[in-house]
């Protein structure tokens, strides 16, 4: 087995165990799908801000604090819902311009300020008031970008409750010449995860949710150092053989 080939296939053996191990600890901490996943509560969220300002962390409060204040939902976000029920649905749902969610033949829901862990609470009061009793299930999906060296690079809609390691399995996994120590979050310009953060959210099996990331925001995967061997080789056979005319002038 080449170099190559070898690192890659003990970079994918280490990555399933750990998105092994981050799914097991997940599924043991989730409630039933009813809608209350694993999602950040706005007093948690409060707390987590405060945490942050008082340790000088000024990008992560500043995340926190624009959740707070304008929701997790954005212009064509999509929204798994299933209503059970006289009147019910199933239907994948996008949130349009002015942060309303459209609902059929239902006036929409206004999801300005609304967190992920909320959803479920302020769509059956919002249903109640149409329908009978609906029992209502729903799962937010977060579009991100899955780019750099990942063997399907491109923008994904995955489910925002979701390890950011199975995430990035949804493009495919890590590339042979990928760095998984290299690994970054960007939304626009800015870094909000640092390559060390990111490592620690891997290994903690932190989801896209617990990490404040919204649509739009992508993920870096960075590429292992390459060594051009054929110029290195072919260097050092220059550089001995002028060392040995000097040494027999």
């Amino acid at each position: 087995m080449i170099p190559s080939k070898r690192w890659h296939y003990t970079a994918v053996v280490i990555f399933s165990i750990g998105l092994s191990i981050s799914r097991v600890s997940v599924a043991q901490s989730r409630a039933p799908f009813e809608g209350t996943h694993s999602f950040e509560t706005r007093s948690e969220l409060q707390a987590q801000a405060n945490t942050a300002e008082a340790a000088g962390r000024e990008i992560e409060a500043r995340l926190i604090r624009y959740r707070l204040e304008r929701g997790d939902f954005q212009e064509g976000d999509r929204i798994l819902v299933n209503v059970r029920g006289p009147g019910g649905f199933s239907d994948t749902l996008t949130v349009r311009s002015g942060q309303l969610l459209d609902l059929p033949q239902i006036p929409a829901l206004p999801l300005g300020g609304v967190l992920r862990s909320e959803l479920l609470l302020r769509l059956s009061i919002h249903l109640s008031k149409y329908l009978r009793q609906p029992v209502i299930t729903v799962r937010p999906l977060l579009r991100v970008g899955i780019l750099g060296h990942v063997i399907h690079p491109g923008y994904y809609y995955t489910s925002a409750d979701l390890p950011l390691s199975d995430v990035l399995m949804s493009a495919g996994g890590p590339a042979p010449d990928a760095n998984l120590s290299k690994v970054s979050v960007r939304r626009g310009a800015q870094v909000i995860l640092d390559e060390r953060n990111t490592r620690t959210a891997l290994t903690a099996g932190r989801s896209m949710d617990m990490l404040h990331m919204q649509a739009g925001d992508e993920i870096q995967v960075g590429q292992q150092r390459q060594f051009n061997w054929p110029i290195i080789v072919s260097s050092a056979t220059g550089l001995i053989g002028v060392l040995i005319a000097i040494t027999h002038r």
